[in-house]
């Protein structure tokens, strides 16, 4: 039976990470741009508009403090959910670029 609460599982960052990833990027006035704290859930990933899920996703990717940084396992995590989309022939670019990251990682 699946869990209640996956669909909001942001791949399994732990939410201390997500704490501490806020509070550098609270302590970093001195930086051009502000850290990525955001991580995408299950849910966002399975649902969200391309163009949308694209900027998460590269956000994440390369923009993330390094509390949530992903994990080649978890980009991986999230290749599947991409591919399990109804939309999912569409999004090959978007999964060509997180197998890219997944191989580079």
């Amino acid at each position: 039976m699946k869990d209640f609460h996956e669909d909001e599982e942001r791949f399994g960052v732990p939410s201390e990470n997500m704490n501490a990833a806020l509070r550098r990027q609270s302590g970093s006035a001195h930086r051009r741009r502000p850290w990525h704290t955001k991580v995408p859930t299950r849910n966002e990933v399975l649902r969200l508009p391309r163009e949308e899920l694209t900027a998460l996703l590269v956000a994440w990717m390369e923009h993330s403090p390094v509390e949530i940084i992903p994990s080649a396992a978890q980009i991986q995590l999230v290749i599947e959910v991409l591919l399990a989309r109804p939309d999912a022939p569409t999004l090959e670019p978007l999964v060509s670029m997180c197998r890219n990251y997944t191989n580079a990682a």
